[in-house]
Parts: structure tokens; sequence; C-alpha cells
């Protein structure tokens, strides 16, 4: 993977967390829930606002690895 994160700086899964979905490391906020939030015209302010606990960084390095591996 290219840029500066990682999938497991970012992310974490285990298959007694969420049913094994990917989330955002040190949560139970299924990364796909962002990605459909960012698809739908929202911001991070807003998921920021809604969903305690993930942080900007993370949410900029979820937007960072997906542009990466979209490509």
């Amino acid at each position: 993977m290219t840029g500066k994160h990682k999938l497991p700086d970012v992310f974490s899964q285990h298959p007694q967390v969420m049913s094994g979905a990917l989330v955002f490391k040190g949560t139970r906020i299924p990364a796909q829930t962002f990605f459909d939030h960012l698809d739908r015209g929202g911001t991070l302010e807003q998921f920021l606002e809604w969903y305690e606990g993930v942080t900007r960084a993370q949410l900029e390095a979820a937007q960072e690895i997906r542009l990466a591996t979209a490509a």
C-alpha cells in the first residue's frame, strides 16, 4: 500500500466484533458506514459529531486509503 497510512493503523477486524466487519481501530464503527456516509454527500464533521470514538485522523486516513485502493 502506498501513502503514509496502513490498514492496521486505521482499521481492525475480528470475528467477534461487529460480525467480523472492518471497523475503525478502537471502535465498533464499521468503515463501510463512513464510506456510505461520504457517498451520500456527508462530511467528516457530521460523522465526527454523530459517531463518538472515531478521530479526524482516522477518517482522513480512511479517505486516503480508499483513494489509493480505488485506483
